[in-house]
């Protein structure tokens, strides 16, 4: 297994974006935040091409697990900007689902969110920016994504653009692919079935709060990376052919 790493900034640059969904909020809104691909990406572009699983750590614990087929477009556009946006739970994109029902999703939300902070931009999205909102748009987060941004809101909270990414860390295992497209996003779906199987990070839908919290701590990079290994080697006869490695 090939190995190479990169700082994260060289990949993924914070911003600050305007909220023009909240503007009629009566305090600032916390959606305020951009995750684009850095100036410097295309140096790495290379170290991309291929496909296979992804991990995002915070710390020490693997917090999402994806899979990722490059004719789908650029990873950071298409998978780890939005996932940033909706972990964080300070992305301008955030949407919290269909107009329907919006304040059975709302209740929803805040039984998984203890942050005060949070909880009002939450409130404030329904009271104020429901049409909004309360679509999808594109970038929708989920009850799971929003625990995990509560836990961490002493930190995401407050987080400028320049610390926002403190703590993450992003790696792409690359599969051996078969020639045949077909079969190959075949292979890397049940590679993602196989993990999730066995490992449910807190922010995957797979997540069950009452009974997964306690395993929690088991969700180490090592531990994940070896369970991809196994199944690249069930799955195709091959170890996982590289792994890159992204840090803040």
């Amino acid at each position: 297994m090939q190995l190479s790493a990169f700082p994260l900034s060289e990949l993924i640059v914070a911003e600050t974006k305007t909220p023009t969904k909240d503007l009629a909020w009566p305090t600032p809104s916390v959606f305020n935040l951009n995750f684009r691909s850095s100036n410097g990406a295309t140096h790495i572009a290379e170290a991309l091409r291929g496909r296979g699983l992804y991990l995002i750590s915070y710390g020490q614990e693997i917090i999402y697990l994806g899979k990722y087929r490059p004719d789908e477009g650029k990873i950071v556009a298409d998978r780890w900007g939005r996932h940033l946006q909706t972990i964080t739970g300070r992305g301008h994109q955030i949407g919290l689902g269909g107009s329907r029902d919006a304040e059975a999703r709302l209740e929803k939300f805040l039984r998984a969110v203890a942050a005060e902070g949070l909880r009002q931009a939450l409130r404030n999205a329904l009271e104020y920016s429901r049409l909004e909102r309360f679509r999808d748009t594109g970038c929708n987060t989920t009850p799971n994504r929003l625990r995990f941004a509560s836990q961490q809101w002493v930190h995401f909270g407050a987080a400028e653009p320049e610390t926002i990414l403190r703590g993450f860390e992003f790696r792409l295992l690359k599969i051996h692919s078969p020639h045949d497209e077909a079969h190959a996003r075949q292979v890397v779906g049940a590679m993602e079935v196989d993990v999730l199987r066995q490992w449910h990070p807190v922010c995957n839908e797979e997540y069950i709060h009452q009974t997964d919290a306690d395993r929690r701590a088991a969700n180490t990079p090592e531990a994940l990376v070896e369970s991809i290994r196994a199944s690249a080697q069930m799955r195709t006869g091959h170890d996982i052919e590289s792994l890159v490695h992204f840090q803040a």
